[in-house]
């Protein structure tokens, strides 16, 4: 709305411009941006506060949306790690970098127009620095929108499928100890892209359920709930002798990380130290 307000009202104001009052807006306002010459008792002068008003609308609207973005990406985190345990792949923290790219392009916009186009007319090569950055912010805006992986449809699928089954009372009672001997028994972390549809399936049950019970009953989300079984098994194979000859990566794979920088991160969240580290220590401790 404010685009198409602004737009209407520089159409209008241009067209009812006077050949002379239009050469000294471009001359001494557009050009030199000579804040002294906007004088409202002129129509050069509304069309400059007229344009002035819409560069900071188009910062106020930057700020906005950028809050916005920050809000709906930490919502869709959450979102995720309580669907995933491997969460690499679809977190989107990239489009909240772009945010602030955007941001701060948007000012320097804003300053530039201010200090006058001036200086980019005796600059001509001067040009090629905002094109190259707008050229290259909206490829990557583009690309990254492109390969961002789809997650929900397939999930919410086995959601519905599970969500029509009856649960009875005595099955109720038994789900936390259902779900420790699937975790503590049966080690169904080691399986690489675990979901909660999984482990739903695997206890005949539906989302609503298994996601309550890891919330309240332990406070934690699916995805640390199931991080805090492969760093538990990644450490006994750290502490391993037979596995000292083993990679990070080797080790990873068999607690059921992804990848090894999620193993690290992972287990430098929970232990307070990288895996490498770890390892060292506990053997050091040992010899």
């Amino acid at each position: 709305m404010p685009g198409i307000f602004f737009g209407l009202s520089t159409l209008i104001l241009t067209l009812i411009l006077t050949p002379e009052e239009r050469i000294f807006y471009v001359e001494h306002i557009l050009v030199e941006s000579n804040l002294k010459e906007i004088n409202l008792n002129t129509l050069a002068g509304l069309r400059g506060w007229n344009f002035l008003l819409s560069r900071i609308t188009l910062i106020l609207q930057t700020i906005i949306y950028l809050i916005l973005l920050i809000r709906i990406s930490n919502k869709h985190e959450k979102v995720i790690n309580n669907y995933f345990s491997n969460t690499e792949g679809k977190k989107i923290n990239w489009i909240k970098n772009l945010g602030f790219i955007a941001f701060a392009v948007s000012l320097a916009a804003i300053i530039f127009a201010l200090l006058g186009r001036s200086y980019f007319i005796h600059h001509n090569l001067s040009l090629l620095i905002p094109s190259v950055f707008f050229t290259t912010l909206f490829f990557l805006v583009g690309y990254k929108g492109n390969t961002q992986r789809e997650i929900f449809e397939r999930l919410y699928e086995q959601e519905e499928n599970n969500a029509n089954e009856e649960i009875q009372d005595s099955f109720e009672n038994d789900l936390k100890t259902r779900l420790l001997r699937l975790f503590e028994h049966d080690k169904i972390y080691q399986v690489n892209n675990l979901r909660i549809s999984t482990v739903c399936e695997s206890l005949l049950t539906n989302r609503t359920y298994i996601s309550r019970l890891i919330n309240d009953e332990f406070e934690m989300n699916f995805n640390e709930f199931v991080n805090k079984y492969r760093v538990e098994e990644a450490k006994r194979l750290l502490l391993s002798r037979e596995n000292n000859k083993f990679t990070m990566e080797y080790i990873a794979q068999q607690a059921g990380f992804g990848s090894v920088a999620s193993f690290s991160r992972a287990f430098k969240e929970i232990e307070g130290t990288t895996p490498g580290k770890y390892r060292e220590k506990q053997n050091n401790l040992v010899d």
